[in-house]
């Protein structure tokens, strides 16, 4: 028999909302479980707001036992911010003259059927799964060189097509597909600098603001695998 999902569905929303739960929830172990997973996952990540120091991702990791993490539901939902925080779109633009910097940021299931993932409706957040892949294409603005990089967290520069031969170059743009192989929050950064790419330093703040002296940049929202 399959693990009842009740709790994903309806009682996650009263939980966050901090309504009283569904009767349904003194009878069902599966959704105490569940509940009581996104209790402590909800109160470590608000300890580790508070004041984060360098680090804080992984030890808050390691003190998670692995049901804590089974319900594959982005980090907003579990901390009640909803649609204050930006959704992953699947177009990134920025704008600033007669051409665009453009990324399409794109999941493809990893370890199973490879089925291409549906665009995310408005105010979504994009979840995967650790093997799952994420497909980039990117527009770069001619006479200019681009770069995409992906960071896990902000410490950890994951992926760079700079140094990757896995990164497949054209006459307007980049393609990549970097597979998401561990936990944790992704974000891609595309550059399009006006003469030399800057070096990147591995910390996703300093390289955009170094991207943005040399030329222009665009950041996606987060991508949680969970």
């Amino acid at each position: 028999m399959s693990p009842c999902d009740r709790f994903e569905g309806e009682g996650l929303a009263r939980f966050v909302a901090g309504e009283p739960p569904d009767p349904h929830l003194d009878s069902c172990p599966d959704c105490q479980a569940a509940l009581a997973s996104y209790k402590r996952v909800a109160a470590a990540l608000a300890q580790a707001l508070e004041a984060p120091p360098r680090g804080w991702e992984a030890k808050v990791w390691a003190k998670l036992p692995e049901a804590s993490v089974r319900p594959r539901v982005p980090w907003p939902i579990v901390l009640g911010l909803g649609a204050t925080l930006a959704a992953l779109a699947v177009v990134f633009v920025r704008t600033g003259g007669p051409e665009t910097l453009a990324l399409t940021a794109q999941l493809e299931r990893g370890q199973r059927p490879l089925v291409r993932g549906s665009a995310p409706k408005a105010g979504e957040v994009q979840s995967a799964a650790p093997g799952d892949v994420l497909h980039l294409v990117a527009k770069v603005p001619r006479r200019k060189l681009g770069d995409l990089r992906v960071y896990r967290g902000t410490e950890e520069l994951v992926f760079q097509c700079a140094t990757s031969a896995a990164c497949t170059h054209f006459q307007d743009g980049l393609e990549a597909r970097v597979p998401l192989l561990r936990l944790g929050s992704y974000r891609v950064l595309l550059i399009a600098a006006d003469s030399a790419l800057p070096a990147a330093s591995g910390n996703l703040d300093a390289d955009y603001a170094a991207a943005l002296r040399a030329g222009t940049a665009t950041e996606s929202s987060s991508i949680e695998v969970l």
